[in-house]
């Protein structure tokens, strides 16, 4: 692990951000020495999969990236990149792990709810019935993580692709998770349009750290052992602009939970559904 973080340290202070070919106005590319600042309005709410979680309400999203000439901040995301070809280019990338944000609804990384890759149709929840369950509020506190990573982004036809490979760097749950996606932006009248569908997989050890129950836990909760997991995810986005810098936009996300999860006693449903629909202000 010491001389993997040496490496992405190198990388870091080596790399150079270049400009990949240009894109095609619906696909909304970031130009180099970009700020985009905007804040979105309305209302929506991330289901919480957990026994005693509980839901986040969507109602003030931020929408923040600077590209610069050799790094970049993408809503949460700080890295820097350098083009292979037209097509592919490469980034080194970093940011807190998302898992803690089921456990702990003011978590920071909740904040960020735009990314390259949103949406799809919300379905029913249906509850876990049985005895073997345990709530958020019974177990001891889940760990803050911070995962470096490499990603690959091209371009195919008119499809976007993207894999990631991340390892936790903050030695919290000494595991790894990756996912690979493809998305279809197009634009119809004035409506701009991206459907998305994206694969996850998370490593034993990170679904142990998050979601296993072991012998620190009270002794009147089941135990359990995690198991690495793939989890499928669909999602759908829309945008109308109203002005030069007023647009209306919804989108909705779901994710299915595999058995990995589910057969966790802190875990309730096999989904996560998020939904928003507001009106966005572009500041920069």
């Amino acid at each position: 692990m010491r001389y993997c973080i040496l490496l992405l340290a190198l990388l870091f202070s080596s790399a150079r951000a270049e400009t990949t070919a240009a894109c095609e106005p619906a696909q909304s590319c970031a130009t180099e020495q970009t700020l985009h600042l905007s804040w979105a309005l309305g209302y929506g709410q991330r289901s919480n999969p957990l026994y005693g979680g509980e839901e986040l309400p969507l109602v003030i999203l931020p929408d923040i990236y600077y590209y610069a000439e050799h790094w970049f901040f993408d809503n949460g995301k700080l890295g820097s990149s350098w083009a292979l070809n037209e097509q592919w280019q490469l980034s080194l990338v970093a940011q807190f792990n998302q898992e803690k944000g089921h456990f702990q609804k003011w978590f920071g990384g909740n904040a960020f709810q735009f990314s390259s890759t949103n949406f799809s149709s919300p379905s029913i929840s249906i509850d876990r019935v049985g005895p073997l369950q345990a709530s958020v509020r019974e177990i001891r506190k889940r760990p803050t993580a911070f995962d470096a990573g490499l990603q690959l982004d091209g371009l195919v036809g008119q499809w976007l692709v993207q894999a990631v490979l991340w390892q936790d760097v903050s030695n919290t749950y000494q595991g790894q998770h990756a996912s690979v996606g493809v998305s279809l932006p197009w634009q119809q009248d004035s409506n701009q349009w991206q459907l998305s569908g994206r694969l996850y997989w998370k490593s034993a050890k990170l679904i142990d750290t998050y979601y296993g129950i072991d012998n620190n836990e009270p002794f009147y909760l089941p135990r359990y052992n995690g198991k690495p997991s793939w989890q499928p995810q669909l999602s759908l986005s829309w945008q109308r602009p109203v002005s030069e810098r007023v647009s209306l936009l919804a989108f909705v996300r779901y994710l299915h939970l595999d058995d990995a999860m589910t057969d966790s006693p802190l875990v309730r449903t096999d989904n996560v559904t998020t939904w928003f629909l507001g009106i966005s202000y572009r500041m920069y």
